[in-house]
């Protein structure tokens, strides 16, 4: 992707958006109905809701990760004055990772059980660097070291499901931030969590934002958490 001269101050800009998806019996569900919300570079940004109240899909919708019977109907989602609704996949692929990471609800099924941790990190890493492997596992390392995560250097030999709910949400953030994206959407990122984790992660996240200045999209129905990390609110 082309470096794009950004005349806004906020480095994503999403107007008027409408996500829909087509039921098996030929209906439309309207699960964005005209959302619109901006995000100033190194601002912390919380969309609170109840569940089922679209949350999540405005924040696939940002990324383009729907499902096949979903997609954007109306609106536009502008990335540094780009509007990427317009994107090919293949810009898509160089956006998400790069511009764009997103941390799961749950990190159990989102982190593939038949690969280790270094090779699941490596091949993001890989995929949006031109880092070579062994430039990879170093970077591995040192990202699992960032989000607090002891022997990294043995870590990641292992297994998601040989590491606690806890460590495999840090593996998690570090799989999101390898490549130091300019945005991070956190999706219920301590929902599977105990309380003492969740204040673990999130007070993780606050300290990586200061430290790589990211701006921050926290996706939850926990006031509490809207509450104590984030500068604006929708």
């Amino acid at each position: 992707m082309s470096e794009v001269k950004n005349e806004s101050k906020y480095i994503l800009e999403v107007k008027d958006l409408h996500t829909t998806f087509s039921t098996d019996q030929g209906g439309v569900v309207r699960a964005v109905n005209g959302v619109s919300f901006n995000l100033e570079p190194g601002k912390i940004l919380g969309i609170v809701g109840e569940s089922g109240s679209g949350k999540s899909v405005t924040a696939y919708s940002i990324m383009r990760i729907l499902s096949e019977n979903g997609g954007i109907t109306g609106g536009q989602v502008l990335y540094k004055g780009q509007d990427i609704t317009k994107w090919s996949e293949k810009q898509m692929q160089a956006f998400r990772g790069k511009c764009c990471s997103i941390i799961f609800q749950d990190p159990m099924t989102s982190l593939n059980p038949v690969f280790t941790i270094g090779n699941q990190l490596m091949e993001a890493i890989t995929l949006h660097t031109d880092r070579n492997k062994e430039q990879a596992k170093a970077r591995a390392i040192e990202m699992l070291s960032l989000v607090g995560i002891n022997e990294p250097e043995k870590r990641i030999k292992q297994y998601p499901y040989e590491l606690s709910g806890g460590m495999r949400q840090r593996v998690m953030i570090a799989m999101a931030l390898a490549c130091e994206p300019d945005i991070l959407i956190a999706d219920e990122p301590t929902t599977a969590l105990d309380v003492t984790i969740q204040a673990q992660i999130l007070e993780l996240m606050q300290d990586l934002q200061k430290k790589l200045g990211m701006a921050i999209i926290i996706v939850t129905h926990d006031l509490g958490v809207i509450a104590s990390m984030c500068d604006e609110i929708i």
